[in-house]
């Protein structure tokens, strides 16, 4: 290859990589303040269904197809492709970190590999049956109700798995948040605690207080 070749070749390696220097932080950024985002209005919505839905709950708009799809697309989609990221990433070693930074350091992929098998297991409950059709979106709190409700030998297994992925999703929603908003720390923390009490309402309401005819 000529020289002007390999410097041609260099030069587009160089800008790639700066590209990705300057663009991936920002998608990054964008990704984890969207999950952040949705985990605290999706905790807040259904804690409002939870409280005001009768004996049979009514469809609401986040049942609607189109949103669902753009939830996944907009939402969960980037949140897939950060999560590999993340969990792909190389480690710090033990002995660069505080103890609470070591604290944290194993709790995030426990939490995102939960918050990541109860997403897959949601979409393929409750969502996907919806986009292909097999549901009609007035479906989908009944049956979300009766599915949080069904114990097995009287335990609740499903709602247990709610309660823990929502507890997984808020923490690791405020450790993304801060990642990408240093200086609002505490703001973040009662956002994310706020997030886990009406999450975690939602799902005892739904589980044990609304009864289907």
């Amino acid at each position: 290859m000529s020289a002007k070749g390999d410097a041609r070749a260099e030069h587009q390696s160089s800008w790639a990589s700066a590209f990705a220097r300057a663009g991936l932080p920002r998608y990054r950024n964008a990704a984890r303040l969207a999950f952040a985002g949705f985990v605290l209005l999706h905790s807040l919505c259904e804690a409002y269904r939870a409280a005001t839905d009768d004996a049979l709950p009514e469809p609401g708009f986040e049942t609607a197809p189109w949103l669902m799809a753009l939830v996944l697309l907009g939402v969960g989609l980037p949140f897939l492709v950060l999560a590999v990221s993340e969990l792909a990433a190389p480690r710090r070693a033990a002995s660069e970190l505080t103890g609470q930074q070591r604290a944290l350091a194993a709790l995030e992929p426990g939490a995102l590999c939960l918050v990541l098998a109860f997403a897959v297991l949601h979409v393929w409950q409750t969502v996907w049956p919806v986009l292909s059709g097999a549901q009609i979106a007035a479906d989908v709190r009944p049956a979300l109700t009766a599915l949080l409700s069904t114990t097995r030998n009287g335990v609740p297994l499903h709602a247990i798995l709610a309660l823990a992925a929502n507890g997984a999703a808020a923490f690791y929603a405020v450790r993304q948040a801060q990642r990408a908003l240093p200086g609002a720390g505490r703001v973040l923390v009662a956002l994310g605690v706020l997030a886990y009490t009406l999450g975690s309402y939602a799902v005892i309401r739904v589980a044990s207080g609304t009864v289907l005819p």
